[in-house]
């Protein structure tokens, strides 16, 4: 009886103890940058608020259109002018997404210029909001070149069993 009161609190402990260690790794949750407005109190900074967010996401989703345009195929003539970035940005840290994206047509710097501003501005937005997500992290798959195409592959894809 005694072990198995033991067997108890030690797990319990180490519950605790994980628990408390993964907030400390993790952070806590950061508290929106804005506080929600109550329409009821407040409806004209509500009505503000609503359209700046309105705003922010149609930007967010222009700058999005823009990027994957100049993307395009991502065509390339040999491996080495293909890379693989991180596109947007998960609430709990890390690119959202990969692109593959070919240096050929030569505005590769213009391209990731673009994508650094969009990916900053998403993260800002994650933050201003307070969003949340599943916290897992994608590794980054690696981009192959098929008929002249830069593509990505995940890892999972070269698993042979």
């Amino acid at each position: 009886m005694r072990i198995n009161v033991l067997i108890v609190c030690m797990a319990f402990l180490s519950l605790v103890a994980c628990q408390k260690g993964q907030a400390e790794f993790h952070g806590a949750p950061l508290p929106p940058l804005v506080e929600p407005i109550d329409p009821a109190k407040d409806p004209v900074a509500a009505v503000k608020a609503q359209a700046k967010q309105i705003d922010d996401n149609a930007d967010i989703s222009a700058r999005r259109a823009e990027i994957l345009a100049l993307v395009g195929d991502a065509k390339a003539d040999v491996q080495s002018q293909c890379k693989v970035v991180g596109f947007g940005s998960k609430p709990c840290g890390g690119p959202a997404s990969y692109l593959a994206v070919s240096s050929k047509s030569g505005n590769e710097r213009e391209i990731l210029a673009l994508i650094s501003a969009y990916n900053a501005k998403v993260t800002e937005k994650n933050e201003r909001e307070g969003l949340v997500s599943n916290c897992a992290m994608q590794p980054a798959p690696s981009v192959v070149l098929e008929n002249g195409v830069c593509r990505l592959k995940a890892a999972s894809d070269s698993a042979s069993f």
